[in-house]
């Protein structure tokens, strides 16, 4: 899938980014530029996909360190 970045903009000024096709906290990196000029987060929610690539890194450094042991 693709990466890209929904922006949502409501009647009162409230702006809601989202991200699709984005693992782990690449998601953060992504946004970063558009945060720093849309002001201050007020709330940030992580979903599955940041967990689950967390999950899957980690995994995959444990077995990396068990194959040079």
């Amino acid at each position: 899938m693709k990466e890209q970045i929904r922006v949502v903009v409501e009647r009162g000024g409230k702006v809601t980014l989202s991200t699709e096709g984005v693992a782990g906290s690449k998601c953060v990196e992504l946004t970063e530029f558009l945060e720093r000029g849309l002001g201050d987060v007020v709330t940030r929610q992580k979903t599955r996909d940041f967990y689950r690539a967390a999950r899957l890194t980690q995994r995959n450094h444990t077995h990396q360190g068990d194959i040079r042991t």
